[in-house]
């Protein structure tokens, strides 16, 4: 019997805890006020897009960079070599647009590619920049996007701003319902790492004032390790630097992974990047991630003894474990774009064991894998020992 309760108080409060997390994030982005820039609020701002090869979207993505209402900014587009298939049509729209620098960095010895693509991006940038924007070639921002990151700056206190992506499946694929459930999974803690804790940047859409940035050695850091975010969201946290979440920054996506495992790769790389630079958020992952496996297969045992034993009363803590799954899933239509909602939900349970499993096997790899690169990783420090070409 007390082995029982204990299932069942598990059963309850282990998705309990995600749909609390659910409610909290909706909470804090209707309590957000959405405020517009001051008209005579206009600092020269560089945005740094690093690219490699075409993917889905790719040219209606740069495309609306050239777009932005911002009325003050520099646009760089940054590639690792001459020979990326990005080159050509980025050139095209620079020429179309009359706006833009293609800057080609080399090929990384001692960092994450992307990390040195930024770098020497901001190399190139004007010495009259006062706020460095950093996105990724694999969002579509709204015209307004850049007013919403720049708007905070407003405020001398201050020092760093970010939006995030909402990812949704218009596909219905498992693969992409999956990668669109890890990415909520990762929007949710986003917001509570924003909003309690003030350590939520995100690389695909983020900025910096210049002097930070060189103030806080940022430039040095990115150099020797995998990441750009995360990496920035240790130096910023360790300085006491302020950050502000912008909600109006979020950019809808359905630019899904649709094979099952490469959005597993996908995920197990994203808490990768959290081991090596918030250690005690990583450990605490792995914790809950160890319990929730557990209940997963304690379930499924309680399910199976129950219906043989014809115990019915006993499915009660499995109801309530799956139940609470799928309404968290479910509470995925109040935050954006819904997508194939109904495909979503059924497969939360499967989803929500994969989040699990691929948090649990970053205790088991030493090595990033990230876009042609392995990297191997210094736990302590998160420094790149050694970068191999794959």
């Amino acid at each position: 019997m007390i082995l029982w309760n204990i299932d069942f108080i598990l059963s309850v409060t282990l998705p309990l805890f995600l749909i609390t997390l659910s409610f909290f994030a909706f909470f804090v982005k209707k309590a957000y006020s959405k405020k517009s820039r001051a008209k005579n609020f206009t600092p020269r701002c560089a945005i740094f897009v690093p690219c490699k090869g075409i993917s889905n979207d790719f040219e209606r993505n740069i495309v609306r960079f050239f777009k932005l209402s911002y009325p003050n900014y520099e646009l760089f587009f940054a590639v690792e070599s001459e020979t990326d298939a990005a080159v050509e049509l980025i050139r095209e729209k620079i020429d179309f647009h009359q706006k833009g620098t293609l800057v080609v960095s080399e090929q990384t010895k001692f960092c994450g590619q992307k990390n040195l693509n930024l770098v020497r991006a901001v190399e190139k940038s004007g010495e009259d920049v006062e706020i460095l924007v950093f996105a990724d070639s694999d969002i579509a921002p709204k015209r307004d996007w850049l007013d919403a990151l720049i708007r905070p700056f407003e405020n001398e206190k201050i020092t760093a701003a970010s939006g995030f992506r909402w990812l949704y499946s218009k596909t219905g694929k498992l693969g992409a319902l999956v990668h669109s459930f890890q990415n909520y999974v990762l929007f949710v803690l986003f917001v509570m790492s924003a909003k309690l804790f003030n350590s939520g940047v995100w690389g695909g859409s983020m900025a910096i004032r210049k002097k930070d940035y060189d103030a806080l050695k940022v430039r040095d850091r990115w150099l020797e390790t995998s990441v750009d975010d995360l990496s920035l969201a240790e130096i910023l946290v360790k300085n006491k630097k302020k950050i502000e979440f912008c909600f109006d920054a979020i950019t809808d996506t359905d630019d899904t992974i649709n094979s099952y495992f490469k959005a597993e790769k996908w995920f197990v790389r994203q808490v990768q990047y959290l081991k090596y630079h918030q250690k005690v958020s990583w450990i605490f992952a792995i914790s809950l991630s160890l319990v929730l496996l557990f209940m997963f297969a304690n379930t499924i045992i309680i399910i199976i003894l129950a219906i043989a034993g014809h115990k019915f009363s006993n499915l009660l803590a499995p109801l309530c474990f799956f139940g609470e799954i799928y309404l968290f899933a479910a509470m995925f239509c109040l935050h954006g774009v819904k997508g194939k909602i109904v495909p979503f939900v059924f497969w939360a349970p499967l989803s929500l064991f994969n989040v699990c499993v691929c948090v649990l096997k970053t205790a088991f790899i030493g090595v990033i894998d990230w876009s042609g690169y392995r990297y191997f990783m210094n736990f302590w420090n998160g420094k790149v020992k050694k970068v191999e070409k794959l």
